[in-house]
């Protein structure tokens, strides 16, 4: 490791090429750039309120050459579209994360690698290049902060997604490492996103990954033009870190953060996250699946449920219980995303979590409301977390106990999401488009040769006429 962080993730990017990245983790950027494409998509349905949103934007700020706004039929701008896409992708609470550094490149590092890639039309080669250089300095960086950010009430997508963008597209247009840091320093001054809409039910959440995408390629540019920032960027006193986390308990973990560039691939460690909602709620859902699956044993209902318990770890724990009673009857889809109450108890009552769980007509289902009143949260004083986001949920019905650990979260290396669990993904979050191709299409997609120009991967799922059709039929 160089001095500086900076130094050592600019030589890292400026330096990184196809060839060195193994099979393994080239097949799994290609599957996270096909996941994040059908989340963007997901996220950009008219029946979302993201979707109107972005098709407001859309008109505003199309363009007759740029890059893809997904799932919107128009181009616009590379940055703009970087943003768009990248808020997109997280309106739904369905973009990838890595678990113990809780970093989200999928909603930041890939739209911005797919806006740059299309623009210049970039071999798909380069475009997955790109894309691990940024999932690893990305990924790197949260190690150094670990969980400090979230106990903070910061947010990891705009704070670190920026750096993670500029070690991407450092990369795709082949910078030198002077340069790189120079657009990481830059990156350090744009570094923001606060937690507080998830307490509220607003949506200025979703933004996050979006202005880490933007961020990261606007300190490119500046970068480019003669702007310079500090190698300091990381480690300084009025730097990056320390700006964001004095007092600042314990030692930042700048080794780790540095070390095992080329060598050690975090990539194919980032989970899919198969349901639209917060990942803290994930293995509480596989939890409630075990004790429906023992309610059936036992011949007891979920009408007879009196009591039930989530244990799980600070500060998630404030994070999706509190406040307590907005917790329990959210107004919004967005506060429901992260209400462990409402998740467990639509996962009782339904017997699953889709994306119709969090539509406005499902937040004042009365039965949900009736169970998820009978939700107490505790700290779980074993969790690993971050590292994994594990339950333990208690419930007793009809005068029995049931307890159910789930150690890890389903996304996670050690409970992977297979790649047909993602092509399912990417269907049901693209048949709203592309109706009963949608799988088809995501399948061809991970498919395409790498030595071909990324323009021809976009056209791939451009919004067709008869895809439209379809889509709207179904």
């Amino acid at each position: 490791m160089s001095e500086f962080l900076a130094r050592t993730i600019g030589d890292f990017a400026a330096s990184l090429r196809y060839d060195a990245i193994p099979a393994e983790v080239r097949d799994a950027a290609m599957l996270h750039i096909v996941d994040s494409i059908g989340v963007c998509i997901a996220g950009a349905s008219p029946g979302e309120d993201s979707g109107k949103a972005a098709a407001a934007l859309a008109k505003e700020w199309s363009a007759s050459e740029g890059a893809t706004l997904f799932g919107l039929a128009t181009t616009a701008r590379a940055d703009l579209a970087a943003l768009l896409n990248g808020a997109l992708a997280q309106a739904l609470e369905m973009d990838d994360k890595h678990g113990p550094s809780l970093a989200r490149p999928g909603s930041t590092v890939i739209p911005a690698v797919l806006a740059a890639g299309e623009a210049r039309n970039a071999s798909v080669e380069d475009v997955l290049t790109a894309t691990v250089a940024g999932y690893e300095a990305m990924i790197r960086l949260g190690f150094v902060g670990g969980d400090r950010f979230l106990a903070r009430g910061y947010h990891t997508s705009s704070l670190l997604g920026s750096f993670g963008v500029v070690a991407a597209i450092g990369n795709l247009l082949r910078l030198p490492a002077e340069r790189i840091v120079d657009a990481l320093g830059i990156a350090g001054t744009f570094a923001s996103g606060i937690q507080e809409s998830t307490r509220t039910g607003s949506t200025s959440k979703i933004l996050h990954g979006g202005w880490g995408a933007h961020a990261g390629l606007i300190a490119i540019d500046f970068a480019r033009a003669g702007i310079t920032g500090p190698e300091s960027v990381f480690e300084g006193e009025m730097g990056f870190f320390k700006a964001h986390l004095k007092p600042i308990t314990g030692e930042l973990d700048f080794a780790r953060g540095g070390s095992g560039f080329g060598k050690i691939w975090y990539t194919p460690e980032t989970a899919f996250k198969p349901y639209p909602c917060c990942q803290l709620l994930h293995a509480f859902i596989e939890a409630s699946k075990q004790i429906l699956a023992d309610f059936r044993r036992d011949g007891v209902g979920v009408s007879q449920i009196t009591r039930i318990g989530c244990k799980l770890a600070e500060p998630g724990l404030t994070l999706v219980t509190e406040p307590k009673e907005r917790k329990k009857r959210p107004q919004t889809p967005h506060e429901a995303r992260f209400s462990l109450p409402y998740g467990v108890a639509s996962a009782l009552i339904y017997g699953d979590v889709g994306l119709e769980t969090f539509r406005p007509e499902r937040l004042g289902d009365p039965k949900v409301l009736k169970l998820a009143a009978l939700v107490e949260s505790a700290e779980d004083p074993d969790s690993d977390y971050p590292a994994h986001c594990p339950a333990i949920l208690e419930v007793d019905a009809a005068g029995k106990h049931y307890r159910v650990h789930v150690p890890y979260h389903p996304g996670s290396p050690e409970a992977p999401l297979l790649k047909a669990d993602v092509l399912d993904k990417f269907e049901r979050n693209a048949s709203w488009l592309f109706g009963s191709a949608a799988r088809s299409i995501a399948a061809g997609l991970c498919d395409v040769p790498h030595g071909d120009g990324f323009r021809s991967f976009v056209t791939r799922i451009a919004v067709r006429p008869e895809y439209a059709r379809l889509g709207a039929a179904e």
